[in-house]
């Protein structure tokens, strides 16, 4: 109970602009989650290239990107979401942004283990994370989203 009482003081303590980025956050990871869960691939990848295509281009500044990453991961905890949706989530939330792609990579050390992480111009936006030990670069990518 005293976590969620500090998370809702410090949702509160925080800026409009942020309190917003992190319920867009909420509901676009939560989205994701439940299509992943309710739809096959095949119609989730569908609906999914649906609700990120966009004739607008625009390349999104470093700082937002920040921002749009902590809000992902800051709601992902509650969700439980771990890379897929969180790739997905990011993809989506900077669908404009064109130089951005999802990467879903294999491996196998023993099982086989499977990834996913966003990057733009080279550089890992989501999905490289040392709390999971995961590192991009031991999975070989099987396939790109742009």
């Amino acid at each position: 109970m005293e976590k969620w009482l500090r998370r809702v003081k410090k949702f509160f303590s925080l800026s409009f602009s942020d309190k917003m980025l992190l319920l867009n956050a909420f509901f676009v990871v939560a989205s994701v989650r439940l299509a992943l869960k309710l739809l096959s691939f095949s119609r989730f990848k569908n609906a999914y290239a649906s609700a990120i295509a966009t004739n607008d281009q625009v390349d999104v500044r470093d700082e937002a990107i920040k921002q749009t990453v902590w809000a992902i991961e800051s709601v992902s905890h509650t969700l439980s979401a771990v890379c897929l949706p969180q790739a997905l989530a990011l993809k989506y939330m900077l669908r404009k942004d064109k130089a951005t792609e999802i990467i879903i990579g294999v491996r196998k050390n023993g099982i086989f283990e499977a990834h996913a992480w966003v990057k733009k111009n080279g550089k890992i936006l989501i999905g490289d994370s040392p709390a999971t030990n995961q590192q991009p670069l031991d999975f070989q990518p099987l396939w790109t989203w742009q």
